[in-house]
């Protein structure tokens, strides 16, 4: 009896989906909890597995495609995933019963799926994406990331052609070239003054536009800029790491997370949302810090829950927790809900100031830029030291510049004295 697969609750309020990639055709037997296809909903991005096994008779849907909670995706033949038995012919009375069929020819015809075959070595979506597009065996590879996961770099290591994904020799230096673009992806068109590409617009970047162009409507964006001197918690951290020999390493943004959520409990209106309808400001009593990830579907924030009951080696801990889970698309829809503020490094990618948009409907947002070695004067000399820029963009509706200016200033002394950061 054939089975329909339907599009599954993927979580509260998410009714549509896109598909990204199709990784069964008809005809494939499909294994149970093999990989069908990718979708892109709400900014996460998951891999949807098989219920049943059995043999896919027809792919409803394709690459691109918008489909809706509860849309049929495939339908199945339903016998299991059991090899069909031979076309019957004329049996002599001497023929061994059914029942006794060899195992073998069931082995032999069952051949490894042509497109994605779940595998049981751990690793995320996205790299057991990248391995298919390379001919990478992930199951050979030689993991390295945390737990035994297999990384995106032990994928390009693997593909190189050295064994189990061990690291290649150094390649001969090569003379300078022009980087060669990466081509377009799309369908050819033209406009008035030439050739053009037509990409349709992803699920997440839907998200994101939709997300930001409401901020930006609805909340009167402000941007207080200033900097903090970060040397003394620079060698503070870095004896830390150095200590532990690299077994608990922590990070600067860590210290600036514990620093936000410290000078929230004596700023909470940087804490709060606007609710118009009912004229009124909706103070949070939790503090959710929101970490803006980019990753190469878009960007993500998902949340350290009570970030202000958390330590520095804890909230490092945490964000590299949920950098890897964005990064992978391994996270939860829940995951990207519930914060009250929201961080944003910039200097990650050797930004220094910027305007950061509120995550709506939080009240504010701190960008940091890059942290550099600067000249700067002190007691009338001119020294070198460590300084970070930070950017905190706020809703005007809710606070005033002075408050921004205050709050800004005590998440400075914090970063400047981080003594007062363990306590």
């Amino acid at each position: 009896m054939a089975q329909e697969f339907r599009l599954p609750d993927l979580g509260e309020g998410i009714t549509e989906a896109q598909i990204i990639k199709v990784l069964i055709k008809e005809g494939d037997r499909v294994e149970e909890d093999q990989s069908l296809f990718e979708v892109e909903t709400d900014k996460a991005a998951v891999e949807i597995p098989s219920p049943v096994a059995g043999v896919a008779t027809i792919v409803h849907i394709s690459s691109g495609q918008n489909v809706n909670v509860g849309d049929v995706m495939v339908t199945f033949d339903g016998t299991n995933g059991d090899t069909p038995a031979p076309a019957k012919t004329a049996a002599s009375p001497s023929a061994p019963p059914a029942a006794a069929a060899p195992a073998a020819p069931a082995t032999t015809d069952r051949q490894p799926a042509t497109t994605a075959t779940r595998t049981k070595t751990p690793a995320s979506p996205a790299v057991r994406k990248l391995a298919r597009q390379m001919g990478v065996d992930i199951d050979s590879i030689v993991a390295t990331g945390p737990g035994g996961r297999v990384t995106k770099s032990d994928v390009e290591s693997a593909s190189g052609g050295s064994p189990s994904g061990a690291t290649p020799a150094p390649a001969p230096a090569q003379p300078s070239r022009v980087p060669t673009a990466k081509p377009l992806e799309g369908v050819a068109a033209t406009d008035k003054w030439g050739a053009t590409r037509r990409v349709p617009i992803t699920q997440i970047r839907k998200t994101i536009a939709q997300q930001m162009t409401r901020s930006i409507s609805q909340a009167v964006h402000v941007t207080h800029m200033d900097q903090a001197d970060v040397t003394q918690l620079e060698s503070m951290r870095r004896e830390y790491n150095e200590a532990h020999d690299g077994q608990r390493r922590v990070t600067a943004t860590a210290y600036v997370v514990r620093a936000v959520a410290m000078a929230l409990r004596n700023h909470p209106v940087f804490n709060a949302s606007l609710d118009m309808e009912r004229g009124e400001i909706v103070y949070k009593e939790y503090i959710n810090i929101g970490i803006a990830v980019d990753t190469e579907r878009g960007l993500v924030v998902p949340n350290i829950r009570d970030a202000d009951r958390l330590g520095i080696v804890a909230i490092s801990e945490a964000l590299a927790g949920i950098g890897d889970k964005a990064r992978s698309a391994r996270f939860a829809i829940e995951d990207l809900r519930g914060g009250s503020f929201t961080i944003t490094n910039v200097g990650v990618l050797g930004g220094v100031f910027s305007t950061p948009i509120i995550n709506y409907p939080e009240s504010a947002i701190l960008g940091t830029g890059r942290a550099k070695e600067t000249p700067v004067a002190r007691d009338g000399q001119v020294v070198v030291r460590k300084v970070m820029p930070l950017s905190l963009s706020f809703d005007h509706c809710i606070a005033d510049g002075a408050q921004a200016a205050r709050f800004c200033g005590e998440i400075i002394n914090y970063l400047e004295k981080p003594g007062m950061l363990l306590f």
